[in-house]
């Protein structure tokens, strides 16, 4: 098959992997092998679409959040975990002002909720029908739609901005789900794009297989797109945006307050905000994130 970023033949093997190593999962997953490829005419490495949209859709349909149970609970460390980040993310974009702001992909809520407290006028969608009734209910915010980002259930035109935030990684057309949000957005609006830097992951993760404390898998079926900037930045253009920033991410960072205190999330916690220091200084990071505007 094709790139889906730019649509070269020419391709070759990285890693074999099975569609997903989580044994809670269907034989649909577990019991498939998919390929890892890299692009010989952009460098984008990416899972081979030898499958069709829907088996990835029916991941995700399949159980929600991942597995983990839709309640306060686990919204409460799913904010803990995402809060710096997601911090980063809003003031990239600068005074909120009461502008609109969609959120794909938006899950449990915890970016919807702090963006909303931090003035924007937030809408969500999602592909799960379990988290919008949660964000409705929970968190009070009502414009919450399920839907696919290949096909959003909004007005054109009519955002100031709109966030991927760990999702675009998850589209089957990467190029498609940002010409999306562009459709949706306002002469002048702004994605941001929050998602793995594919090469530090795979090198992560062959170091913890190397360390007996991993599979050395980068992608299973959760991850078809694996970004670098350049390659984000194509994407960016491709979906017809023109990317204005692209750098390192925060990673996630496990909160040390609430219930569950350990010395070991204490460990834990302080190691990744080294990290996150650090990935910010040198420009490298685990995780990478991308904003573009529409011509206004």
């Amino acid at each position: 098959m094709s790139c889906p970023l730019c649509g070269g033949s020419r391709s070759s093997l990285v890693q074999k992997e099975p569609a997903s190593s989580d044994p809670t999962r269907s034989a649909a997953y577990t019991q498939r092998q998919i390929s890892v490829l890299i692009c010989g005419d952009c460098s984008f490495m990416y899972v081979e679409r030898d499958f069709p949209e829907s088996y990835v859709h029916g991941f995700y349909q399949e159980r929600a959040g991942g597995g983990y149970g839709v309640s306060k609970e686990n919204f409460f460390w799913w904010h803990e975990a995402t809060k710096h980040s997601n911090r980063q993310i809003l003031s990239l974009l600068g005074p909120a002002n009461s502008r609109r702001m969609l959120e794909l992909g938006c899950g449990i809520g915890a970016f919807l909720a702090d963006a909303r407290d931090a003035g924007w006028t937030m809408s969500g969608l999602e592909i799960n029908t379990e988290f919008p009734e949660f964000c409705r209910k929970e968190l009070g915010i009502e414009d919450v739609k399920i839907g696919l980002v290949s096909d959003p259930p909004f007005s054109e035109a009519s955002f100031d901005a709109a966030a991927m935030l760990d999702v675009l990684e998850h589209t089957y057309d990467p190029v498609n789900a940002v010409r999306q949000c562009a459709r949706l957005l306002k002469p002048g609006g702004v994605l941001v794009v929050k998602s793995p830097n594919g090469p530090m992951q795979l090198r992560k993760e062959r170091i913890r297989k190397m360390l007996g404390r991993g599979t050395g898998n980068v992608a299973e079926i959760g991850h078809l797109n694996q970004f670098t900037p350049k390659t984000l930045s194509l994407a960016f253009r491709k979906g017809g945006l023109e990317p204005v920033l692209i750098g390192p991410a925060r990673s996630f960072q496990e909160g040390i307050v609430g219930p569950g205190f350990t010395a070991r999330r204490v460990v834990r916690h302080l190691g990744i905000v080294a990290a996150n220091a650090l990935m910010q200084m040198t420009g490298l990071g685990l995780n990478l994130v991308g904003i573009a505007r529409k011509s206004s």
